[in-house]
């Protein structure tokens, strides 16, 4: 089925919203702290949560539906349009982008990035998790209170090889302290639990990783190559491999650097994300561990 984009008005750089507005008062933030706070009462917030969303109707054009938990736990991201769009503005600070995702719907489609954080987040879970299905902005999710309403719509549904389904969120370390932020991230991860979701929180990566990421990302131009026997000759090769032996053994010259820039843009090949590439750079056939800076302890 063919996905169809709706047209967005220009709105002075504010989000353009595909989804009706919320009813109601909104809950007041101590209540809402008090209970993200409180395990029973947040699991319980987190059981009656209702989702405004964007499905494919009959003709492949976006349709609002609702969705309870349960109705959730079925939802993956392919079937998804993002709720929400970032508009540019002459002056505007943010840096807002398209990227283009894996689905197993079309096999591939493009989605929106509200920031160069979101952007560099993006490129690292394309390039380490390999999802299968990537959606941006894929829904809103509404809590309600005594005193009313709160809501949220997260950054990242992805769907790996495994059929793990995640939700990501992206902030900034300077706001990961507010309590309200705290408080939502909460709320947002207890629902996740509830669905069979997992869920991430990450703040900002070093700045060498988003160099490298940068780099991988525009090396990808899918050269013809059989990968997998390029990586099986890199493997067989006798001691460790940098960049420089690997280009070589790949055919040497700018061909061999750019099978090697390929290998690595498709997840074939790995590299330490948070130093120069150099042609001494050592590369791996597993993926690291660590280096990208998610926050599951709130």
């Amino acid at each position: 089925m063919r996905r169809l984009e709706s047209s967005v008005p220009h709105r002075l750089g504010r989000r353009t919203s595909f989804i009706p507005s919320l009813h109601g008062s909104s809950a007041k933030w101590a209540e809402v702290i008090d209970a993200a706070d409180d395990p029973a009462r947040r699991t319980a917030i987190g059981s009656a949560v209702v989702a405004t969303l964007l499905v494919a109707g009959p003709d492949g054009q976006p349709v609002v539906e609702t969705a309870d938990v349960t109705a959730l736990k079925a939802i993956v991201p392919d079937q998804l349009f993002a709720v929400r769009r970032p508009v540019s503005h002459k002056g505007m600070k943010n840096y807002i982008s398209r990227v283009a995702v894996p689905t197993e719907l079309d096999g591939a489609r493009a989605v929106w990035c509200e920031s160069f954080n979101e952007l560099s987040h993006l490129r690292d879970l394309l390039l380490r998790r390999r999802p299968r299905q990537v959606a941006t902005q894929p829904f809103r999710l509404e809590w309600r209170f005594p005193s009313g309403v709160r809501s949220h719509v997260p950054d990242f549904m992805i769907k790996v090889r495994d059929d793990r389904v995640t939700l990501v969120d992206v902030t900034t370390s300077s706001k990961i302290s507010d309590p309200r932020l705290r408080a939502i991230f909460q709320l947002t991860r207890t629902t996740a639990d509830i669905a069979g979701w997992d869920y991430e929180v990450r703040s900002e990566l070093p700045a060498q990783h988003v160099r490298n990421l940068n780099f991988i990302h525009a090396s990808g131009h899918d050269t013809i190559q059989d990968r997998p026997s390029a990586v099986r000759l890199l493997r067989q090769a006798a001691g460790p491999v940098d960049v420089q032996r690997a280009s070589e053994l790949l055919g040497g010259g700018a061909q061999g650097y750019m099978r090697l820039w390929d290998l690595f843009a498709h997840g074939f090949v790995h590299i330490a994300m948070e130093v120069p590439i150099e042609v001494d750079t050592r590369i791996t056939f597993e993926q690291p561990t660590g280096g990208a800076a998610w926050l599951n302890a709130l």
